[in-house]
């Protein structure tokens, strides 16, 4: 299957990306030699960046995109680097590496595991690491909720707790103002969604896979997801409009 996949979207990296259309890249965990379907390897995403770099695409942060959404600004085939969860590698592996290139990034922080460690043992970023990484200009800490529930199974008492609680807890930590959100799993209802505007964010990711342009809800921002299958054949195809493709191919064999 993955053979097929490289060559798909291998091969509709030909295609590019309109200068009316982004990519934002969804990242969790950068570390080495772990079994987590979400991890990418350092090497890999090492080869990744210097990749960017080489191909001189604007890699831009996801507040300049939404910025230019909102004015219907041109998009300029931008890329826009997110990473989920806020894992401690984030600041040890990815960061340097973000450094290098001076590409700017967005950590997606889920608050309650700040400074712990989740059910695969892998560790959380620490407040220290959260507030330097911030403090870079290169680094956007956001929330991610509490506890990582997907929020459409929720009532709107609790969903609203675990959105703004985690509002909050940043705009504490980091003294700043909290303004994009990550959907925990891309779940969301339409009760979440008025919750989300309700508590002032200016833009929500999902993991709804595909480009973002004039046509993309601010609060249903589409991604790609970068993960341990991802080969580098793939990679360069979701970069491209090759995604979209991809992604309507993919749901045209599942309705038949």
């Amino acid at each position: 299957m993955n053979i097929l996949k490289d060559a798909f979207l291998g091969g509709l990296s030909f295609l590019g990306l309109p200068e009316d259309r982004a990519v934002i890249l969804m990242y969790h965990s950068i570390s080495p030699g772990i079994d987590y379907f979400m991890n990418v390897e350092p090497k890999e995403f090492e080869q990744q960046m210097k990749y960017l770099a080489d191909s001189k695409r604007p890699v831009i942060s996801l507040s300049e995109l939404v910025r230019r959404l909102r004015n219907k600004e041109p998009l300029g085939s931008s890329l826009v680097l997110t990473f989920d969860d806020g894992y401690r590698d984030n600041y040890e592996i990815a960061f340097p590496i973000l450094k290098r290139h001076n590409f700017p990034a967005t950590i997606f922080v889920t608050t309650g595991l700040i400074g712990k460690s989740d059910k695969r043992a892998l560790p959380r970023l620490s407040v220290e690491q959260l507030k330097e990484m911030e403090s870079s200009s290169l680094i956007d800490i956001e929330p991610h909720t509490v506890s990582h529930p997907k929020l459409a199974t929720l009532n709107a008492a609790d969903a609203k707790k675990e959105i703004d609680d985690a509002k909050k807890i940043i705009e504490e930590l980091l003294g700043k103002k909290a303004a994009h959100f990550a959907y925990p799993y891309g779940s969301y209802a339409p009760e979440t969604e008025r919750i989300v505007r309700e508590c002032g964010f200016e833009s929500a990711t999902s993991v709804r896979e595909g480009t973002v342009g004039a046509d993309s809800d601010l609060l249903h921002l589409s991604r790609v997801s970068i993960d341990s299958s991802t080969t580098f054949a793939q990679f360069r195809g979701k970069l491209s409009r090759g995604v979209d493709v991809y992604q309507w191919t993919k749901r045209l064999f599942t309705r038949t």
